[in-house]
């Protein structure tokens, strides 16, 4: 029986340069998009806290 040797190489410098530049492309279009959506999650975590503490501490003005 013929074993064919070129279906077991092992992992090579062309592959390895092919997953550093999927990786740096996808942080390059996905990390600008997920600091957009978490400023927009603190602001609105911002906001409705602000708005529960005012109803949880409202303090009467005309005392």
């Amino acid at each position: 029986m013929i074993v064919n040797k070129q279906n077991k190489r092992g992992f090579g410098v062309s592959e390895i340069i092919g997953i550093a530049t999927v990786l740096v492309i996808a942080a390059a279009v996905v990390i600008p998009g997920l600091r957009e959506i978490a400023s927009d999650i603190i602001t609105s975590t911002k906001t409705w806290v602000g708005t529960r503490m005012s109803e949880i501490f409202e303090v009467s003005s005309g005392t």
